[in-house]
C-alpha cells in the first residue's frame, strides 16, 4: 500500500471504501473519487478478503495515484463495520467520508459537503442519492429523499441555512427512528468526533452499524443536509441489505430499541409513539418472514414482541395463524418491504 509522506500536508478528506468481491464495480467507484474537484484527499480501500480481482484493481489505482492506499484482510469479515474501523484507524484527513465499493460519487461531492459543513458549523453532513438498478441499467427518475418528500417530512427538524443546505436541529435523531435518511455513501464528518466514542462502528452488528454510530455522533454535533444528489447508489441482489433482509430488519430493531431507551427522556410523547410504531411494524415483518420460512416458534416470539411494543389486530391475527399449517400461497416476506430504506 502507499504510505503517506511525513512531509506532505494531511488530506482534507479521507474517503473509506470497504471492498469485498466487487471487481465489477470498484474501478468505477475509485475513478469517481479520483475525479473529485477537491483534490486534497486520500482514498483508503480495504480489501475484505476478496477472492476475485478486487485487490488487483485497488492496487493498480494505488500504483497510478499516491492518494490511493490499500489495506487488506486475509479473510472476509462478512460485516462492513470491520473494514470501516480498520480504515478509520489509518485515516489522516480532517474529515472522513465513505463510499461503498458498488456506489459512485459525482465530481463535486466532497467539495460541496466540506463547504456545507463550513457554512453551517455542523461537524456531520449527508446528502441525497439516486438509485441505479443494476438488473435493468436504469437510473431512478427521482432521487431517494426527494421521492420520499424528506424535506417536507423533516420540516420540524431542520431549517434552511442557504440555498440547498439545511441545518438539522438537536432533535433530528427523533426523526431517524421512523425514517433512516442518512445513507453511508453520502456521509462526511469531522474525524475528531471519533475521539468522543469508545466504539466506532459496532462490529457485533451485521447491518445498521452505521445508523448506530450516527445516533451516537448526534450527541456531539448537529447534522447538515445538502439537498442535492451527490452519490449514485447501485441496487442489486448481492448487497448485504438485499441478500440478508432478515438480519437487516433484526439489527434495525435492535439499534432503534437501544437508542430509544437512551433518548426516551428527550423525546415528546408523539415521537416516542412514532418510534414504537416503527419498531412494532419491523417486529411484525420479522415474525411474518419467520412464518413464511416455516419457523413457527420464532414467528410467535416475534409476534409477541410486536404486540408488546404496539398491540394491533394484525399482530394478534398473525400470532393465531402461526399455529396453523403454513399456506403454500403465502405472499413472500420480501413483499412487505423495509422501513426507512
Amino acid at each position: 500500500m502507499n504510505e503517506p509522506s511525513s512531509e506532505a500536508p494531511p488530506p482534507v478528506v479521507s474517503v473509506i471504501v470497504p471492498a469485498h468481491n466487487v471487481e465489477r464495480y470498484l474501478d468505477d467507484a475509485l475513478r469517481s473519487l479520483l475525479a473529485q474537484t477537491l483534490a486534497a484527499i486520500e482514498i483508503i480501500v480495504v480489501d475484505d478478503g476478496s477472492t476475485d480481482g478486487t485487490r488487483a484493481i485497488a492496487m493498480r489505482h494505488a500504483a497510478d495515484d499516491a492518494r490511493v492506499r490499500v489495506l487488506s484482510r486475509d479473510d472476509s469479515s462478512g460485516k462492513p463495520s470491520i473494514p470501516r474501523n480498520m480504515a478509520l484507524a489509518a485515516a489522516l484527513g480532517h474529515y472522513v467520508a465513505f463510499l461503498d465499493a458498488d456506489d459512485s460519487s459525482v465530481p463535486m461531492r466532497l467539495e460541496t459537503m466540506v463547504h456545507a459543513l463550513e457554512l453551517t458549523g455542523a461537524r456531520f453532513g449527508f446528502s441525497d442519492k439516486r438509485r441505479l438498478y443494476v438488473a435493468t441499467g436504469e437510473l431512478a427518475t427521482e432521487s431517494t429523499l426527494a421521492a420520499a418528500s424528506f424535506v417536507a417530512r423533516a420540516a420540524l427538524y431542520m431549517e434552511r441555512a442557504s440555498g440547498n443546505v439545511f441545518l438539522c436541529n438537536e432533535n433530528f435523531p427523533a426523526f431517524l427512528f421512523t425514517f433512516i435518511a442518512v445513507n453511508t455513501s453520502t456521509v462526511i464528518f469531522d474525524r475528531a468526533l471519533l475521539a468522543t466514542e469508545q466504539t466506532w462502528f459496532d462490529e457485533r452488528l451485521v447491518c445498521f452499524e452505521d445508523v448506530d454510530l450516527w445516533f451516537r455522533l448526534a450527541e456531539h454535533t448537529r447534522f447538515a443536509f445538502v439537498d442535492e444528489v451527490l452519490t449514485i447508489m447501485r441496487k442489486h441482489a448481492t448487497s448485504i441489505t438485499a441478500s440478508r433482509p432478515l438480519e437487516t430488519r433484526i439489527d434495525g430493531i435492535s439499534v432503534r430499541q437501544t437508542h430509544l431507551t437512551r433518548l426516551r427522556h428527550t423525546l415528546s410523547t408523539a415521537e416516542i409513539e412514532a418510534a414504537e410504531r416503527t419498531i412494532g411494524e419491523l417486529q411484525f415483518h420479522v415474525a411474518y418472514a419467520q412464518r413464511c420460512a416455516g419457523n413457527a416458534r420464532d414467528a410467535r416470539r416475534w409476534y409477541r414482541a410486536s404486540w408488546k411494543t404496539v398491540p394491533t389486530a394484525a399482530t394478534a391475527m398473525g400470532y393465531l395463524k402461526s399455529f396453523l399449517p403454513r399456506r403454500q400461497n403465502m405472499p413472500p416476506a420480501e413483499a412487505i418491504g423495509t422501513i426507512g430504506d
